[in-house]
């Protein structure tokens, strides 16, 4: 068979419920002008359950490339290394002969983060050009090795795209596989120029789990406006593969690593249950895949067995699943997926966030502390915006002991314990790398464990 080529664009904090295309899934229409992703929205499978397993960045993405999660992989906080022996969804596609390559943000190859990224770091990943991670949007700089550093002048999603069409004009007659990997919208949220800011704070209408104050209308708007600019790079790479005559067989991916709180529930960025974070975009366009808007849930975990079952690879990773066969049937994904915050870290742990295991379906987000205490339960279909925590209302006992049996019954298949972080830290290896990324990031206030 011709297997499919397949560029995933992922931007990084982008929500779920900013997309053109969604409309009145909360009761109105998305306030986002998304009006390329809406083009392959319209033409492919546009999924409105796109789930972040694992809502803070490292241990998203490790989720995202592996399809296992993250007591598994064993990038349980951000800022800890990828163990390079681990199969990935780069590595599989490589050994079939695709063409690699990952543009922009990789952040899974631990300190410090403004860095090349050697290949042993990135499994399966030949070209890679970029910043491990780093949150300078404008006037910044990449590597394409390790002695190369390049300074470029304007915004970063626009010169990650000149970077991604270089690549797909170099393209000969094996497949390929290109991440592109945008930073925006994620903060600093000022950082979108002032000649792509497209959005009229005064006109900005707030959701109403979130503060309505001038400054919140205005760090809404700037946010948009960063999802409307990586929507327009967005459209530069398809109008690429149409001009290369490379369209008809690629699968292209547009998704993100996690939400972003944005001042709903009093809080910011993620590493919470709330649908804020958890929720990303998710468009799947491409040969063999009708025009659909299939029911039911599709984890990050998904991504790496689907994408390969859509090449005609076996999956790889122990948790997600290959849902090919319904993307191409346009029916029913999956009835709930697993998330947590398996080690709480920088921004969540200020903000008392510790770690958590829920469980999603189609109509309820539960959650459990590590203590086993019960902490939220949100009937999704009734209370949308997630104002009215169930998990204390004892009118609604036997709804939350049901949702608390079904994430143990979940729990156990996927053989996560649920440790306590210092533990699941040691079990994972990860006690050292752990030390270093708090003594580098957090300074006195560092939570350094003991060597074991």
């Amino acid at each position: 068979m011709t297997r499919p080529n397949v560029v995933l664009v992922l931007a990084d904090q982008w929500r779920g419920q900013d997309q053109g295309w969604l409309d009145d899934d909360r009761g109105r229409a998305s306030a986002v002008r998304t009006p390329h992703l809406d083009r392959l929205a319209a033409t492919g499978a546009a999924i409105a359950g796109g789930r972040s397993n694992a809502p803070i960045c490292g241990p998203s993405r490790a989720s995202l490339v592996t399809g296992s999660l993250p007591h598994r992989h064993g990038v349980v906080a951000n800022d800890l290394p990828l163990p390079p022996d681990l199969p990935t969804l780069g590595t599989e596609l490589a050994a079939a002969g695709y063409r690699t390559g990952w543009i922009g943000k990789w952040h899974l190859a631990g300190l410090p983060r403004d860095k090349w990224v050697p290949p042993a770091a990135r499994p399966g990943i030949d070209h890679w050009v970029g910043v491990d991670c780093s949150h300078d949007h404008v006037d910044g700089h990449y590597y394409t090795g390790p002695d190369t550093k390049i300074d470029f002048s304007g915004y970063e999603p626009e010169v990650h795209t000149d970077l991604a069409l270089d690549f797909l004009s170099r393209q000969g007659t094996e497949p390929f596989f290109l991440a592109v990997s945008y930073n925006p919208p994620h903060d600093p949220y000022d950082s979108v120029p002032d000649r792509l800011r497209s959005y009229d704070p005064a006109a900005a209408t707030v959701p109403p789990n979130t503060p309505d104050t001038a400054g919140q209308r205005d760090t809404l708007s700037l946010y948009w406006s960063a999802i409307t600019a990586v929507d327009a790079e967005l459209g530069r790479i398809v109008v690429e593969l149409d001009r290369l005559g490379l369209r008809r067989n690629t699968i292209i991916v547009v998704s993100s690593d996690h939400g972003d709180l944005l001042g709903a529930h009093g809080l910011r960025a993620k590493q919470s249950p709330y649908a804020e974070a958890t929720r990303v975009p998710l468009v799947i366009n491409g040969p063999g895949i009708p025009a659909s808007r299939p029911d039911g849930l599709f984890g990050l975990t998904d991504l790496a067995p689907t994408l390969l079952g859509l090449a005609g690879l076996p999956p790889v990773g122990a948790d997600g699943q290959d849902l090919s066969d319904r993307l191409r049937a346009g029916t029913r994904l999956r009835d709930e997926v697993i998330i947590g915050n398996w080690v709480s870290c920088d921004n969540g742990f200020d903000q008392g966030i510790g770690e958590w295991r829920g469980v999603i379906t189609d109509d309820l987000t539960y959650a459990r502390t590590v203590d086993g205490r019960p902490w939220l339960l949100y009937d999704d279909r009734a209370d949308p915006w997630q104002r009215d925590n169930l998990a204390e209302d004892p009118a609604a006992a036997s709804r939350v002991a049901n949702a608390d049996a079904r994430l143990g019954t979940l729990l156990a298949a996927a053989e996560d314990h649920f440790l306590p972080a210092d533990r699941l830290l040691d079990r994972v290896g990860m006690v050292e790398a752990w030390n270093a990324r708090e003594t580098a990031l957090r300074g006195d206030r560092a939570r350094l464990l003991p060597a074991r």
